[in-house]
């Protein structure tokens, strides 16, 4: 029941006593209608119907009044609840349309979780997904599959000179390539930078894989145009074969990462994984690890090789090699370390150790009197200590605190070395030349270099490979390698070092076609300081491999002259 009828009610049960008043006020009208007179009582009878009239509109107008009153309340109820369904209907949408973005923003969020930003290939997080079902099927006697590891060669040319933006539709368009050769085959995927890697499903056997490899290479080796260019480039690529050995995806990653770096190593194009190469990997990572210690434990140590002059067989001087007591190895020669030493940056703080160790050494010979004050220390330096700021004051807080000669101090840089980057090596060479030390060019020959800029280098000495030196007397053209390498040092008033004499007929060889310095074991191996002590105080010991001045020996020096320049 709603107001309106509730009103309703009310104004009906105020009409009954009303027309109850009226029949009592007409009852006494007429009881007293014989003593009133006529007027009197129409008077009354007109007042007592006034007053219920008045009443009576009174009323209505109360109840028409609360009527309207409930009627506008009714109505605007009614226009809230209109609104509030609107508003909910609107916050319904609104739900829907964030349900929405929110799934969206998911999905998005997962294919940039499971996919490579730049190409839209499978990135590792997905990779790992797709390895996994396909190494449990292993077990259960499911075809086997193989796993290839690709790496762009040179990629990193192409970024430096033409740019990123040429990089990248460099590896956009090497996705697309294995994207058509691998087809329904298997799954492409890109890691980082230059890498992508290939599942590849139903794999008969291992010659089948290699297959696959050597037509990747060979698709990789056709030409790419981009924006008007043409670019060519080519991969080397590491193949895993997935057996049931394997349980992790993570570890046929690991293998088919290792045998691409073998590929890469090797200059081949493709490598399939084998343990010796997990064996090499680890016994790398060990080393590497060993070595990091002995950087900071100081495990280094110099020994000193003699530099003889060839002419008089006196001692000019000691180039320092480094030798690594290695704790559970014992000592340890260049050749096993330097290039981890290079590859992981510890050549540095390695080279500065030894270089101050040198100069000490040469100091406290000369300050005890067992060394000549003209006495040469020959340190190697290596190219990444070149590129590194600050060398040049390296060297003359060296120089200073070790209180010696800069203009006996010879620093040796690869001929590889000087090539990187030239002109900056030229720049820094020049520094290094203005404190006074002097500079040499070892393993000559080996390397490429220019002429145009071997007269610009501000070196003083060239030292000839020992693989020259030592087949000299095999009558190859190495001999005629090395007299032209001294004509070279000549015409550009450079002293020579012949690296490597173990044999009395090398070091004449080498006197006649006038070498002027040489090293090797046929005067000495390398000793730790305290023999090349003991070897300052006798500078005589090798006076008995001079030639006996005789006419045969004379006659025979030109001869070979002779030889040598037909």
């Amino acid at each position: 029941m709603n107001k309106r009828e509730k009103l309703t009610g009310l104004y009906l049960l105020f009409l009954l006593p009303l027309g109850i008043g009226t029949a009592i006020c007409a009852l006494l009208l007429f009881q007293f209608s014989e003593s009133w007179t006529a007027g009197l009582a129409a008077a009354v009878s007109v007042v007592c119907f006034g007053l219920i009239v008045k009443r009576h509109f009174r009323y209505v107008g109360e109840i028409r009044r609360e009527a309207a009153s409930a009627e506008t309340a009714e109505r605007f109820r009614a226009e809230q609840a209109e609104t509030h369904v609107e508003e909910l209907q609107h916050y319904v949408e609104e739900l829907e349309r964030s349900a929405r973005a929110l799934r969206e923003s998911r999905e998005k969020f997962r294919h940039a979780a499971y996919h490579d930003a730049l190409t839209g290939l499978a990135n590792r997080n997905q990779f790992i997904e797709l390895l996994e079902p396909a190494i449990a099927a292993q077990s259960e006697g499911a075809a086997p599959f193989a796993l290839l590891f690709l790496d762009l060669n040179r990629f990193k040319t192409v970024n430096d000179s033409l740019g990123h933006s040429v990089g990248d539709r460099l590896i956009l368009d090497v996705g697309k390539r294995l994207s058509r050769l691998t087809g329904e085959r298997g799954h492409v995927g890109r890691f980082s930078g230059d890498e992508f890697a290939i599942l590849l499903n139903q794999v008969k056997n291992q010659r089948d894989a290699e297959d696959f490899a050597d037509q990747v290479a060979r698709e990789m080796e056709l030409v790419f145009e981009l924006e008007g260019r043409q670019i060519f480039t080519s991969v080397s690529i590491g193949i895993a074969l997935g057996t049931p050995r394997y349980k992790y995806a993570d570890e046929l990653l690991r293998d088919a990462d290792i045998a691409m770096y073998y590929a890469k190593e090797t200059n081949k194009s493709h490598v399939v994984f084998d343990q010796i190469m997990h064996a090499r990997a680890v016994t790398l990572l060990e080393l590497e690890t060993d070595l990091r210690l002995a950087v900071e434990r100081s495990e280094f140590e110099l020994y000193y090789q003699p530099l003889v002059n060839l002419d008089d067989v006196s001692l000019m001087g000691f180039e320092a090699l480094v030798r690594w007591n290695h704790p559970s190895r014992g000592l340890i020669t260049p050749g096993e370390f330097i290039e981890v030493a290079e590859t992981t940056g510890l050549m540095i703080p390695m080279t500065v150790g030894l270089l101050r160790s040198a100069c000490e050494q040469s100091a406290n010979w000369k300050k005890a009197g067992i060394a000549p004050e003209n006495l040469v220390i020959s340190v190697n330096l290596s190219a990444s200590h070149l590129a590194q700021k600050g060398i040049v004051d390296q060297l003359r807080t060296i120089i200073f605190e070790a209180n010696v000669d800069p203009e006996f101090l010879k620093l040796e840089i690869t001929e590889s070395a000087v090539m990187q980057n030239a002109e900056h090596t030229i720049s820094v060479l020049n520094k290094i030349r203005d404190l006074g030390v002097k500079l040499s060019i070892d393993d000559f020959g080996t390397g490429y270099s220019s002429l145009s800029y071997l007269h610009r280098f501000p070196i003083d000495t060239l030292k000839i490979d020992r693989s020259f030196v030592g087949t000299m007397e095999d009558g190859s053209e190495n001999g005629e390698i090395v007299r032209t390498v001294i004509a070279l040092a000549k015409a550009l008033n450079l002293s020579v070092i012949a690296e490597g004499i173990e044999s009395i007929h090398q070091f004449h060889q080498l006197r006649i076609l006038g070498c002027e310095f040489g090293q090797g074991y046929l005067f000495s191996r390398p000793l730790p300081a305290s023999e090349a002590a003991k070897l300052l105080q006798d500078p005589a010991r090798w006076q008995n491999i001079l030639p006996p001045n005789d006419f045969g020996v004379i006659a025979r020096n030109l001869e070979y002259t002779h030889l040598r320049i037909q």
